[in-house]
């Protein structure tokens, strides 16, 4: 996949799977969302999360976007560094969620209640792509 390819590909609102490596060196990976900006993804989390802990400790993650519509497998892969960052905004938080969820962001969120304060940003610089 060329660079304008994967830039159109991971700007789109697909689930990934980000990886990180533990304290004993074992793989961590979870589904998570992500935004695409400035060239560099963002992922929100609960502060003191698995994710969290691993990426301040290494200072790297990998983060895997797929998309499998109508029998037609795409994928791209980012490695890089990473970083934590606080605080997190709402408008961060709503950025987020209206990119997976559309209009219906802002109602959902109301219902989940604002935790902001219970989380962090996890930022990804990729380095190197495979697709």
């Amino acid at each position: 996949m060329d660079e304008e390819a994967r830039s159109a590909f991971v700007v789109k609102p697909h689930t990934a799977v980000l990886s990180t490596i533990g304290k004993e060196g074992r793989i961590h990976s979870v589904p998570v969302w992500y935004l695409w900006q400035d060239g560099v993804f963002r992922i929100l989390t609960l502060r003191g999360s698995q994710k969290q802990r691993n990426i301040e400790r290494s200072g790297r993650a990998t983060l895997c976007i797929d998309s499998r519509e109508r029998g037609n497998v795409r994928w791209a892969t980012a490695e890089g560094t990473a970083t934590v960052e606080e605080p997190v905004t709402k408008a961060l938080r709503l950025a987020l969620w209206t990119h997976y969820m559309g209009a219906a962001a802002e109602k959902a969120l109301e219902r989940a209640g604002d935790n902001t304060a219970q989380s962090v940003c996890l930022v990804i610089r990729p380095e190197r792509w495979l697709s």
